[in-house]
């Protein structure tokens, strides 16, 4: 349901996306299940949440039982190898395509998900292999009880690499001008920002982002800020390229940008570099994602939403100019707020 057919049913939806407290991709998780009795306390309950967390909250409202464990062998396409689809006990599948290769992840209840996805032959073999393997531990050979004892092994081999395997060591001396970031540093600061990106907006709201961090320096390197657990942050690397552009400026940003690509372009082409040497080139403060695609983004997110294209581009031009931080959540809400005053 678009969000214009939507808020004529429900006007006090607009307050929440507006406001920012309920994102639009919440808001289309929730549409189906919005009623005149419930709206009220649901909303209120979905503010603030992620995408996940609202998945389980309607989890909660709407418990699905489980499905049964299935592993099918899909028949293959021309020039394509076979392609098995897997799930476990508590999770699913219908078998998608190779063309529709994304995995999916659904709560089903507070209790349990429902997991979906392709996977080559060797992940099949490796399967039985494995349940073959752990037959006197795990008898039923149940596809959950097997897949989350892996990866119960491989978080755990994750975080003593992260952290240091072994005694304490003595920390080796960092050489001038180096950005390295001790692993007891690391530790420390991955531990007090919860493995979850630290930027909060003018309004208090923390990026719930907890893939791709990285530890940055609050107060930069490039301007003398120490390698310290004070000074050290986790963000996401949206916001690291946010807070870059804050601190470098723009001009700063696009020229280290230019420098990294050219470098990669004569990586690709030795002759022409040797043909014609160029100074190094310093590497890049930070990675960005360029503009244009963020406010194209949103601009079809309006349409789909059912606002006319005019409207869309007015709006997407006008938050631009404000200065709205450029991610698409923030410039969406902001466009939703300018389009319904």
């Amino acid at each position: 349901m678009r969000v214009a057919r939507l808020a004529q049913r429900f006007p006090q939806i607009l307050d929440e996306l507006a406001s920012g407290e309920v994102h639009l991709t919440g808001l289309f998780l929730l549409s189906r299940h919005l009623t005149e009795d419930n709206v009220e306390q649901l909303l209120a309950e979905a503010r603030g949440k992620s995408k996940r967390q609202l998945e389980e909250l309607i989890a909660r409202w709407s418990p699905q039982p489980d499905v049964p464990t299935t592993l099918t062998t899909m028949a293959p396409e021309p020039a394509q190898t076979e392609l098995p689809t897997v799930s476990g006990a508590g999770n699913s599948v219908p078998a998608p395509r190779p063309s529709m290769n994304r995995a999916r992840l659904e709560p089903l209840s507070p209790e349990s998900v429902r997991l979906e996805l392709t996977a080559r032959t060797a992940f099949r073999d490796k399967l039985e292999q494995a349940r073959n393997l752990l037959s006197h531990e795990i008898p039923s050979g149940d596809l959950a009880t097997l897949l989350e004892l892996g990866l119960d092994l491989l978080i755990a081999d994750a975080i003593q690499r992260r952290s240091g395997a072994g005694k304490p060591r003595k920390r080796r001396e960092t050489k001038p001008g180096s950005r390295h970031v001790p692993v007891d540093v690391q530790r420390e600061v991955r531990e007090r920002d919860a493995d979850r990106c630290t930027f909060t907006d003018a309004a208090g709201r923390r990026c719930s982002e907890t893939r791709f961090l990285t530890i940055e320096h609050i107060v930069p390197f490039a301007k003398g800020g120490p390698t310290t657990v004070d000074n050290c942050c986790l963000l996401c690397s949206a916001h690291n390229s946010y807070r870059a552009r804050q601190v470098f400026g723009e001009e700063h940003i696009q020229n280290e940008i230019a420098g990294a690509r050219a470098r990669r372009e004569a990586i690709r082409t030795p002759e022409v570099q040797s043909a014609s040497p160029t100074p190094p080139v310093p590497p890049p403060a930070v990675a960005a994602a360029p503009e244009p695609e963020v406010f194209e983004k949103v601009r079809s997110a309006l349409v789909l939403s059912g606002f006319k294209r005019a409207q869309a581009r007015q709006a997407v031009e006008q938050v631009r100019l404000r200065g709205v931080e450029p991610r698409p959540e923030p410039l969406l809400r902001a466009a939703i707020a300018a389009l319904t005053p």
